[in-house]
């Protein structure tokens, strides 16, 4: 029963689990406060490699399948309407990031992913960052962008 249970375990685990690299996530980001930064290429690969196990695949350095990904554009569109004493703010933060996967040494899949996060404030004051990122809507837009890249390349 024990080695029943066992060779149960690993078919399942060989079925299921696959075998995947996210290679160093590359920022060519040209404009903006995050151009040329790095700390946003680090926190784009983790997000990558957490979708990637969610889906259930193996996160394998030395896996022949590999996942490269550059930033393309991040910003803030900042979108104002007015009227009298009440004001409205649309900070959308919008993120761009090309993909594609590399099988034993050949390119096989290029995607291109547009995502963007929304905050809408009301209030009857005025009172505005002027088009700087918020934490929340960055995280979120790069969540939404790494979910919707790896369901173009690995569905």
């Amino acid at each position: 029963m024990k080695y029943l249970l066992i060779l149960l375990l690993f078919t399942c685990h060989q079925v299921s689990g696959q075998n995947i690299a996210i290679m160093d996530v590359k920022n060519f980001i040209k404009v903006g406060n995050l151009a040329g930064n790095r700390k946003i290429e680090f926190g784009v690969k983790n997000i990558l490699e957490e979708v990637a196990q969610d889906k259930g695949l193996d996160l394998s350095p030395s896996s022949k399948k590999q996942i490269f990904v550059e930033l393309i554009y991040m910003d803030v569109l900042l979108t104002k309407s007015n009227m009298s004493v009440f004001h409205k703010d649309d900070n959308a933060v919008v993120i761009r990031m090309k993909g594609y996967i590399v099988n034993d040494g050949k390119k096989s899949k290029e995607q291109i992913v547009e995502e963007s996060a929304t905050e809408v404030s009301t209030s009857t004051l005025v009172i505005s960052e002027k088009g700087t990122f918020n934490q929340t809507n960055l995280s979120t837009a790069i969540k939404k962008a790494c979910n919707a890249l790896c369901n173009k390349l690995l569905d």
